[in-house]
């Protein structure tokens, strides 16, 4: 019986081993296997991504900026990198029917990243480069599709393992334990030791599966992060947006963000966490001065009394996170997470936070881009003031308010004399001067546009039209100054002056303001002169104005 009692022992005892060596064996195959392939996807996704950030930043500008061409080549060569990896582990694994177009679709993504090489290194747009971009746009849709697929396969191949493995270690419990009830004297030590084993097993087990669960609610939190800010159309709504994710991210925690200006030389906060927002944050003047955002990488302070602790931590008592956000390679802020001293955020605050600040930086730069496309668009190129088309839509909203308005309307004396004695350069220099003394010289709500050539019209909303006299005065006396300092040859202005009270619409205001130049051009230049109630004739016949622009321009 003895006999008997030991072998049945033994035998529950060595089934226990095999089915707990397999959950080991198949834990290890989905680390081994299948997650070393979610990094190489994740960072061939955003490196495919940010050239599509780029690529779309580059053809939103008339012109290609020089800063566009190495960041582009960055990201072509990330996304090649990262691809190169993924295959080599797909290869190491024997998985590559894991996804069997995925080279297909990459190399279809490269070669349209090829034939955009001559636009963005400088090329002028074309149709063809328009047609070119769409079908590279096409095929980083493809293959972010084909990467997006891989990735749920891959997460399918994760939970059957994971299950397996769990159902294997239940099975390797549950036959131990009768082992122990069989031979509870016989096998002791060997169940003791097997039981061990077990633990190990569930324990690992376990880590995995948390390991799991968090990569699984991380990916769910981005993918509802990245759908919101794609709704929002300006950086106060992102914010609002980031606000609530990091109380989310960092639940209980102060959170702020502190971001550069324009200048990229001093920091702003522009959020705090509402739960702490009567506590002191960091007071780190400049992006030079923060540890991380000069870096470039996220970094934790444990405690702030420690040798090597931040400098703008130390006597606030706290431990930090701080996690830089850039865009376009360029660190432009930096998220603050503090807790209390010696208890430093954990590993998944970090990963949390660094979700939210990779997809608010990439929102803000697609904004930014954006608006910089606006801006270029509504300005004329040469002088930076407003096109015809985007002042006549400015007045449109002043005729929309009732708001009154004056206009006047300017024009450069003997500028063909200009050009044609100094050149185009000089010319081109006189009209660049003159916009830079009507941006200094007029109000915020001012509206200075060039109407062409050498002829600008100013909008002066609820500005009588002796005012706006004593406006126009004061340009000419800076520009005189202007001049001398700019060391240009020597010319004048001259105004024709008319009030929105004078015409039903715009166009007929600036017929009367452009009536008034003639008669200021007609009476020897360089002078202000009002239309209509100031003795002058409210408008001026084509055939005038003909014989004029021949005389005197």
């Amino acid at each position: 019986m003895g006999v008997i009692l030991t072998v049945i022992a033994l035998a529950g005892g060595l089934l226990g081993v095999a089915n707990a060596s397999k959950a080991e064996s198949l834990t290890a195959e989905m680390s081994q296997r299948y997650l070393v392939l979610l990094g190489p996807v994740r960072d061939l996704r955003g490196a495919a991504a940010a050239f599509q950030v780029v690529a779309e930043e580059a053809f939103h500008n008339v012109v290609v900026p020089a800063t566009l061409v190495p960041v582009a080549e960055t990201d072509g060569q990330n996304a090649t990198k990262s691809f190169n990896t993924l295959e080599r582990l797909l290869t190491t694994t024997g998985d590559t029917s894991l996804a069997p177009t995925l080279a297909a679709r990459m190399a279809s993504f490269v070669a349209a990243q090829n034939t955009l090489g001559a636009f963005l290194a400088g090329g002028p747009q074309t149709p063809q480069t328009a047609q070119l971009a769409k079908v590279e746009e096409a095929t980083q849709a493809s293959l972010d599709a084909t990467l997006s697929s891989f990735q749920d396969t891959i997460s399918a191949r994760l939970v059957t393992t994971a299950e397996q493995a769990q159902a294997a270690a239940s099975r390797a419990r549950d036959e131990l334990l009768w082992s122990i009830v069989i031979g509870v004297v016989l096998a002791t030590a060997v169940i003791l030791v097997l039981t061990r084993h077990a633990v190990r097993v569930e324990r690992y087990q376990a880590k995995q599966e948390a390991v799991q669960s968090d990569l699984a609610r991380r990916i769910a939190f981005e993918a509802s992060l990245q759908s919101a800010l794609e709704m929002s159309r300006a950086e106060s709504s992102v914010f609002d947006l980031v606000a609530e994710a990091l109380s989310e991210a960092a639940p209980g925690m102060h959170s702020e963000l502190l971001l550069a200006d324009s200048s990229k030389a001093h920091f702003r906060q522009v959020l705090v966490s509402t739960a702490q927002a009567d506590e002191v944050g960091c007071g780190v003047m400049s992006p030079d001065d923060c540890p991380a955002a000069s870096r470039a990488r996220t970094m934790i302070f444990p405690d702030s009394t420690a040798l090597d602790a931040c400098p703008n931590l130390r006597g606030r008592g706290c431990s930090a996170l701080c996690v830089p956000m850039g865009i376009s390679g360029n660190s432009v802020g930096v998220f603050h997470i503090t807790t209390v001293d010696g208890t430093p955020p954990s590993g998944v605050v970090e990963r949390n936070i660094e979700v939210v600040a990779r997809r608010a930086s990439e929102r803000m730069a697609m904004l930014r881009a954006f608006e910089v496309f606006q801006s270029q668009a509504n300005s004329d190129s040469l002088t930076g003031l407003m096109t015809r088309r985007s002042l006549e839509t400015a007045v449109r909203e002043l005729h929309a308010t009732g708001t009154p308005y004056a206009v006047a309307y300017g024009d450069l004396d003997h500028f063909k004399d200009l050009n044609d004695v100094f050149g185009h350069a000089t010319g081109d220099r006189a009209l660049r001067t003159f916009s830079q003394v009507l941006r200094d010289s007029l109000r915020p709500a001012d509206i200075p546009g060039r109407y062409g050539g050498e002829e600008f019209v100013i909008v002066l909303p609820e500005c009588p039209v002796d005012e706006a006299r004593q406006v126009l005065e004061r340009v000419r006396e800076r520009m005189a100054e202007r001049i001398v300092i700019a060391e240009l040859p020597r010319f004048t202005i001259s105004f024709g002056l008319a009030s929105s009270e004078q015409a039903e619409t715009f166009d007929g205001v600036v017929a009367l303001a452009d009536a008034a130049l003639l008669s200021a051009k007609g009476g020897g230049r360089d002078q202000i002169v009002i239309a209509a109630g100031d003795g002058q004739p409210a408008a001026t016949p084509l055939a005038v104005r003909a014989q004029l622009d021949a005389n005197i321009t």
